[in-house]
C-alpha cells in the first residue's frame, strides 16, 4: 500500500516537473491593418524554427530571455528581442519593416495552443556537419545522394525530389541557402555545412517551391 502511494506520488511529481519546465511563447505576425502573415520564423543561433500560419500565428516553448525571434519573409530579414516576454504581437509595414512589438495578454492566456499547431520538430534535417565529419563525404551532392534516397541529383547540381506532386512532376526543387535562392548545390563547400532540410511541400515559397524546397543551412549562416 505505502509502496502504490509512494510511485503514485514519485509520478505525479516527475508529471509536474515536467510541466513546469514547458513555458509557451505565442506570437502574432501581422501587418498595420491586421491581416496575419505566414513566415519563416526561427529563433537565432539556435535550431528552433516554426511557420506562421495564414492568420500570423506561432509558438515556441522554453525562450530564453535573450533570445532573438528571426523572421523570414519574402526577401526581407526582421529581427525582435524576445526581452523576456512570453507574448509578441509583432507588426510589420507594408514595405516588411518591423513597425512595432508589444505583449499580448490573450496570447499568453491560449496557454501552449500555438505551439502544438505550429512549432516544427528541431531535428528535422536529413544531414549535418557531424554526419558528414564522420562519413567523410567529400561533396555535397554525394552526401546527399547516401543519405536521402528520395532526391535526384543530376551533373550540374540540380534536384528533383520523389513523390512530389507537381505540374508535370518534373519540377526542380528550389535551394535556400541561409535564406538566399542558389541555383545548384554544387556551389556549396560541403566542408561549410551545418545542416540540410529536405522540405516537401514548399507553399511557403509560393510557385518557385511547387518542386519542393532544400534548405541548406551553412556554419556562418547559422551564427548570424
Amino acid at each position: 500500500m505505502k509502496r502504490g502511494l509512494f510511485c503514485t506520488m514519485l509520478m505525479l511529481l516527475l508529471v509536474a516537473v515536467a510541466v513546469a519546465e514547458t513555458v509557451p511563447f505565442n506570437g502574432l505576425l501581422c501587418d498595420i491593418d491586421g491581416l496575419g502573415i505566414k513566415a519563416q520564423i526561427s529563433i537565432k543561433g539556435s535550431e528552433k524554427r516554426t511557420i506562421s500560419g495564414k492568420d500570423g500565428k506561432f509558438g515556441f516553448t522554453n525562450l530564453k530571455a535573450d533570445d532573438v525571434i528571426e523572421i523570414r519573409y519574402k526577401k526581407s530579414r526582421i529581427e525582435v528581442a524576445v526581452e523576456a516576454r512570453r507574448s509578441a504581437k509583432i507588426v510589420l509595414t507594408d514595405d516588411y519593416k518591423l513597425h512595432s512589438v508589444s505583449d499580448e495578454q490573450s496570447l499568453v492566456d491560449a496557454g501552449a495552443e500555438y505551439v502544438t499547431r505550429r512549432e516544427l520538430p528541431t531535428k528535422g534535417g536529413v544531414l549535418t556537419a557531424e554526419m558528414i565529419e564522420r562519413e567523410g563525404f567529400s561533396n555535397l551532392a554525394d552526401a546527399l545522394r547516401a543519405k536521402a534516397t528520395s532526391l535526384v541529383i543530376d551533373g550540374a547540381g540540380n534536384v528533383t525530389i520523389r513523390g512530389v506532386n507537381s505540374i508535370g512532376n518534373h519540377a526542380p526543387a528550389l535551394i535556400v541557402c541561409d535564406g538566399m535562392e542558389i541555383s545548384t548545390i554544387n556551389a556549396i563547400n560541403i566542408n561549410d555545412v551545418a545542416s540540410v532540410e529536405i522540405q516537401r511541400d514548399g507553399t511557403l515559397y509560393g510557385f518557385r517551391g511547387v518542386g519542393g524546397v532544400i534548405v541548406i543551412k551553412t556554419k556562418s549562416g547559422a551564427k548570424r
